[in-house]
């Protein structure tokens, strides 16, 4: 009797075990693989991808949201998984940060009927990016805190005053400085992209 009753005990643990393994979802590990940046990847069409010469860890991929406005844009994006934090919309641009990625939607300057959409690694945004681009979009302490690092602006900034080239203000603006033309390579974590960094020009 006793074995027949733990025999349906253990029967009923595994069957809650299994339901509750369910409940994860396709994603399952990490957001940053399989979350946010598998939906742009499907979604939009991969025009560059940029890189870093700090580290193969710092990588940035661009794509295209054809006939999208940065709101439509925003929209899906928070539709599909709500990120950490949303930026106001200013000058024609917007960030989202989620959990393992910046994700920065601009206005197309090529046509203004499409927007860029730039997700980013968190190291690429903390040793590249200018501060100054996020001027009007968030408060600097919460960058701070995201970044984790005391003062990233101050710190940032004084990089930017001593070599510009070695700052990153969007990828329309600084492209030239950065742009690879290498693989598609964020979502993997490591990078494949040939070339590209600071300094290597166009």
């Amino acid at each position: 009797m006793k074995k027949s009753l733990l025999l349906v005990m253990l029967c009923f643990v595994l069957f809650l075990t299994a339901c509750g393994g369910g409940t994860q979802g396709p994603t399952g590990g990490s957001l940053f693989k399989d979350g946010i940046a598998e939906f742009i990847e499907t979604n939009y069409v991969l025009q560059d991808v940029v890189s870093s010469q700090q580290g193969s860890n710092e990588i940035s991929e661009i794509y295209l949201a054809e006939n999208k406005s940065i709101d439509e844009v925003a929209a899906e994006l928070q539709e599909y998984e709500k990120p950490r934090e949303v930026s106001e919309k200013k000058d024609d641009k917007q960030v989202l940060i989620y959990q393992d990625s910046f994700v920065i939607l601009t206005k197309n300057q090529d046509n203004p009927e499409h927007t860029l959409v730039e997700i980013s690694t968190y190291n690429f945004v903390r040793n590249n990016y200018n501060p100054s681009f996020f001027n009007g979009l968030f408060a600097f302490w919460l960058l701070d805190n995201v970044l984790d690092v005391d003062d990233w602006r101050k710190k940032q900034q004084s990089k930017c005053y001593k070599n510009n080239n070695d700052c990153y203000g969007g990828y329309q603006s600084s492209g030239g400085w950065y742009k690879s033309g290498g693989n598609s390579s964020v979502r993997g974590g490591t990078s494949s992209v040939r070339g590209g960094g600071p300094g290597t020009g166009k």
